[in-house]
């Protein structure tokens, strides 16, 4: 393929097959990819080029960090943290491994997160995804494989939801952000405690079968400890949903598989201290989000 441009030399590339090209031309800056998830599988475009991959004025977490382009040294950490993360989905489930395969089409590099936000402190990362591009995730470099698992989970709750809230109407209700999450410290409306509870949800499921699976006791308490502050999270979380009178037909059977599968947790639960110093820290979220937003505070309560 050659590019012309008026009073510039031509620039002959060489398109590779699947992902990426390449040229001889200094001015050509190649695409770059993550070898495909599994053995064989399609490379993961890893985007630092796209000049719209961070577009001005879309909806963001407040935590979120801009784009970042990578030099070889990123990409090769990249690649680090890359080479083990189905070992560390498939931890939690085959199907966690082959709906990051189904799903996953694009990685967005972000810089490191400017300042320490819920996600961030837990996870070393900050991530995202943007409605209108399914299949791309939007990450700061994970540190590590476990970490990179973590925010496929997170963030593929978020991507199939959203897709599924296109196709179907779940709910009818407003904007407005009075709603308790105890991962947030601010009021969230009906549509993002219903993604946070999913997305919370996954995180649950997983670590548990992380916790039931792990050989190794550091490993296996750390992933009970993950697994009961998310279904404590979850728990606080659910009332909120299961009462809105906004629900529709669909969304409420929605949400009642909601709570069946919070419930069938319950059948290998976290041990106690965990569950105990879980529920703890929920309370305490909970007292200071009312110190600040409920009816004390002029605000209504969520």
């Amino acid at each position: 393929m050659t590019l012309r441009q008026k009073h510039a030399v031509d620039v002959t590339v060489q398109v590779e097959e699947g992902i990426g090209a390449w040229s001889a031309a200094p001015v050509w800056r190649p695409a770059h990819a993550l070898p495909g998830l599994l053995p064989g599988g399609p490379p993961i475009p890893l985007d630092d080029l796209d000049p719209y991959r961070g577009a001005h004025g879309g909806p963001r977490h407040h935590e979120l960090s801009g784009p970042a382009v990578l030099d070889e040294s990123d990409r090769k950490r990249w690649a680090r943290a890359w080479a083990g993360t189905a070992d560390v989905l498939r931890l939690g489930g085959e199907h966690r491994v082959a709906e990051a395969v189904a799903l996953l089409r694009c990685l967005v590099p972000l810089a490191d997160p400017p300042r320490p936000g819920p996600d961030a402190r837990e996870t070393g990362s900050c991530s995202g995804t943007r409605r209108e591009a399914f299949g791309a995730l939007l990450s700061s470099r994970p540190p590590t494989p476990a970490t990179f698992a973590t925010t496929l989970v997170h963030e593929l709750q978020h991507t199939k939801l959203s897709a599924l809230g296109d196709l179907l109407v779940l709910h009818r209700a407003g904007p407005q952000q009075r709603h308790f999450a105890p991962w947030r410290p601010d009021p969230r409306p009906y549509d993002g405690l219903l993604q946070g509870v999913y997305s919370h949800l996954a995180l649950a499921d997983f670590f548990q079968r992380c916790a039931l699976r792990a050989e190794r006791p550091a490993h296996r308490e750390a992933a009970w400890s993950r697994h009961a502050r998310y279904r404590a999270q979850v728990a606080a979380a659910l009332p909120g949903l299961v009462d809105s009178p906004d629900l529709t037909e669909r969304g409420r059977r929605f949400v009642d598989q909601l709570v069946a599968t919070h419930e069938r947790m319950a059948e290998y639960p976290a041990p106690r201290g965990h569950t105990a110093r879980a529920q703890a820290h929920v309370t305490a979220v909970r007292d200071l989000w009312n110190r600040r937003h409920g009816p004390a505070a002029g605000h209504p309560r969520g």
